[in-house]
């Protein structure tokens, strides 16, 4: 299929996994409380798409998940409910706000007539409400800590990593809301793509980098982004919304269960006597999802390129962000590319082939529009993350770059 036949069919596929994680969402809540659609709209697809939902499914905390929904219940069918405040006196309420009361880990009553209430032991007690912040009217910006989702926040060991949150969001909130407007202006399809799938964004400082940026099935439709370098600016957002965002967009393409697997997704693979920082022993699933995020980031910095409003270091970075991506799709390719002795591929199918081909041809495009500019860049000096100061050590910015 050509490209134009190719964006088509995925979006196609990504609103049908959508439909399918909206349906077992339905069905869980079901089982939960047969008369729970009583008191929800059973059509708003916002309720069963809502992150802090996913979050309380998954958690390992014995959440209630009718305090999660209790935003979007119909009020006039709701007295009062029942919540604790966290460590800080604070109750995040979805689809709703944060509610700052002054004592923590204390039980509440929460109602609604005409404004909200809360009491304790039937005494009316003050508190601040602070709404909640929507970027475009619709990707909600984390202001505060939410405990359900502290539990994400954690090393390869699984062991617990401090992050913080409401001072780095304040820092970067001009930046973020820069990075979705390019977005939208310059690559306005995927954003539509992104769009459908992506509710809540959390940026976090993890300065020990053992929580790198991440998406997780466990809080679907939550893209969560590490701000730990101090120059970080709307060009990290750009990447970083592509990439996490990306993989909530495959999240949801992978939930229709297209036939792109032709062994266990699970299997680590690697290329032999090639291990390294970006080659290390991955999952089949993990490298197929990193696929479509170096699509999504060459969508979204091609765009940006094209439009030339980036100058001087803004335009520097994103040719750098953009040729460390190209060289992971390079050696990720190569690796998904290997073939056994009867020519077939090893680990995925005549579909999935289809798919890592289509996202080839965005990584061609990238080259033959910026190649000539990033030839001459040396990544020698990367770590993991991309370093921009590092990158500026060894690159520096020339003539073309500034005008």
């Amino acid at each position: 299929m050509n490209r134009d036949q190719f964006e088509q069919f995925f979006s196609e596929q990504v609103t049908e996994g959508t439909d399918q994680l909206i349906n077992s969402i339905k069905l869980i809540l079901y089982k939960i409380d047969n008369q729970i659609f009583e008191e929800l709209n059973f059509e708003n697809e916002e309720i069963y798409l809502e992150p802090i939902l996913f979050a309380a499914l998954n958690s390992n905390l014995n959440v209630d998940v009718n305090s999660v929904i209790w935003g979007y219940k119909e009020k006039e069918k709701i007295k009062q409910i029942i919540l604790r405040t966290d460590e800080n006196g604070r109750i995040y309420m979805p689809n709703i706000g944060y509610f700052q009361i002054s004592e923590p880990y204390i039980e509440v009553q929460l109602s609604f007539d005409s404004k909200y209430l809360i009491h304790k032991e039937n005494e009316l007690i003050d508190f601040k409400f602070e709404e909640i912040f929507k970027i475009h009217d619709h990707f909600e910006l984390v202001t505060n800590p939410i405990y359900v989702i502290e539990e994400q926040f954690f090393d390869e060991f699984e062991n617990d990593v401090p992050v913080e949150i409401s001072e780095i969001v304040k820092n970067h909130t001009a930046d973020i809301i820069l990075a979705f407007d390019s977005i939208k202006k310059y690559a306005p399809n995927w954003y539509e793509i992104m769009k459908k799938v992506t509710r809540k964004i959390v940026i976090f400082n993890d300065q020990s980098e053992k929580r790198n940026s991440f998406a997780t099935q466990s809080v679907h439709g939550c893209a969560f982004f590490n701000a730990f370098q101090e120059n970080y600016n709307e060009v990290f957002f750009i990447e970083d919304i592509a990439h996490q965002c990306g993989h909530i967009i495959f999240n949801a393409y992978l939930a229709n269960k297209p036939n792109i697997f032709r062994i266990d997704k699970n299997t680590d693979i690697y290329l032999k006597g090639e291990r390294n920082i970006y080659n290390e022993p991955r999952a089949l699933y993990v490298m197929i999802h990193a696929m479509y995020t170096y699509e999504s980031i060459f969508t979204c910095f091609n765009g940006c390129l094209m439009s030339k409003t980036f100058f001087g270091d803004k335009k520097h970075e994103l040719y750098g962000r953009l040729a460390f991506t190209l060289m992971k799709f390079e050696r990720d390719f190569e690796l998904l590319s290997i073939t056994d002795a009867d020519g077939r591929n090893q680990y995925i199918t005549d579909e999935g082939i289809e798919l890592i081909n289509q996202f080839k041809e965005s990584y061609k495009l990238c080259i033959v529009n910026w190649g000539e500019n990033l030839n001459t860049l040396n990544l020698e000096n990367q770590p993991y993350n991309f370093s921009y100061s590092k990158f500026l050590e060894i690159n520096p910015i020339h003539e073309y770059e500034i005008k």
